[in-house]
């Protein structure tokens, strides 16, 4: 079972798991995910259109579920809009995962957030970290890695949490309902309409950027190791240990797209993270996780699709 499964990295996780011949129940409430993310395997899918907060273990046809994976999230960038919600989806949605892998036996993992370490004195970042959380979203995603160990001391359930770095790539969108706005896509939707995006603050700011593609595969060996410490609540960083600031990504895009517009730079946000650079040397060493995407190539991609997804409209 794939929670946010119609999401941005929650399709591309489902069509892994098809591709590797998996039965797949994708619970989604389609508040940020579409059904359009699943065409390519949707007729291999069991979907169920369901908000996890009001529980799980009332579904039908759940109860031979080994793996349980965590994705449906309230988004970071809004979540002091609505904290209260913010804690319903990411900290009350896990409880709600954790519940169903008592009755199930299912292992759970949870996707978490590299974020919780904020605004670090040096980089690269690793696991040995102390919690820094700056939004309800990095102090929910914090509770949700305890909640993975208490459960698996109390109950003996096997669960597993990744921080994921920036993942980006094809599906990434922004959300204007929700006021969700991906950097990426936000840039490259605004220049595809000729028009300048706004930067926060000088765009010297950094981001471990990490495609999609390789974030599934992290997620797949983290689910499927058997070390003890992939199996007790144990937490990995999925990144690249690559720093790029926002002004390089702004400059790449819109050499991709052949733009000569100039953006624009507003004020910087209290919240935001100046510098972001991940170690994977946990991650690599316990379940061979690699990155293999540059972010050159892994642009190229994303702009490719966005372009196909923009002709369509």
């Amino acid at each position: 079972m794939i929670t946010g499964g119609a999401g941005f990295i929650g399709s591309h996780l489902a069509e892994e798991l098809v591709k590797r011949g998996r039965n797949v129940v994708v619970v989604d409430d389609l508040s940020n995910g579409r059904m359009g993310n699943l065409e390519s395997v949707e007729p291999q899918l069991n979907f169920r259109r369901h908000d996890i907060t009001r529980g799980l273990i009332e579904l039908d046809g759940l109860e031979k579920l080994d793996e349980i994976y965590h994705l449906a999230c309230y988004p970071r960038q809004i979540s002091f809009a609505n904290p209260v919600r913010d804690c319903e989806v990411n900290l009350i949605g896990m409880i709600s995962c954790l519940e169903l892998a008592r009755k199930t036996g299912a292992k759970v993992l949870l996707t978490s957030n590299t974020g919780i370490v904020s605004n670090p004195q040096t980089l690269p970042v690793d696991e040995t970290f102390a919690p820094n959380p700056l939004t309800p979203y990095d102090t929910n995603k914090l509770a949700s890695e305890y909640m993975l160990k208490a459960y698996h001391k109390f109950y003996g359930i096997r669960t597993v949490a990744v921080r994921f770095a920036s993942i980006y790539g094809p599906r990434q969108r922004v959300n204007e309902k929700l006021g969700w706005r991906p950097v990426i896509p936000e840039f490259a939707n605004r220049l595809l309409g000729g028009e300048a995006p706004t930067i926060d603050g000088d765009g010297r700011q950094t981001r471990d950027f990490l495609y999609v593609k390789d974030a599934v595969d992290g997620v797949v060996k983290a689910m499927e190791s058997n070390v003890p410490e992939a199996n007790r609540g144990g937490m990995f960083i999925l990144g690249t240990n690559r720093e790029v600031s926002i002004n390089e990504v702004y400059q790449a895009i819109a050499k991709l797209l052949d733009s000569k517009i100039q953006p624009k730079h507003g004020l910087g946000k209290a919240d935001d993270i100046m510098r972001m650079r991940y170690n994977y040397a946990k991650a690599k060493t316990t379940f061979a996780f690699e990155p293999k995407t540059t972010v050159e190539d892994g642009l190229a991609e994303t702009i490719e699709s966005l372009k196909r997804e923009t002709a369509v409209r």
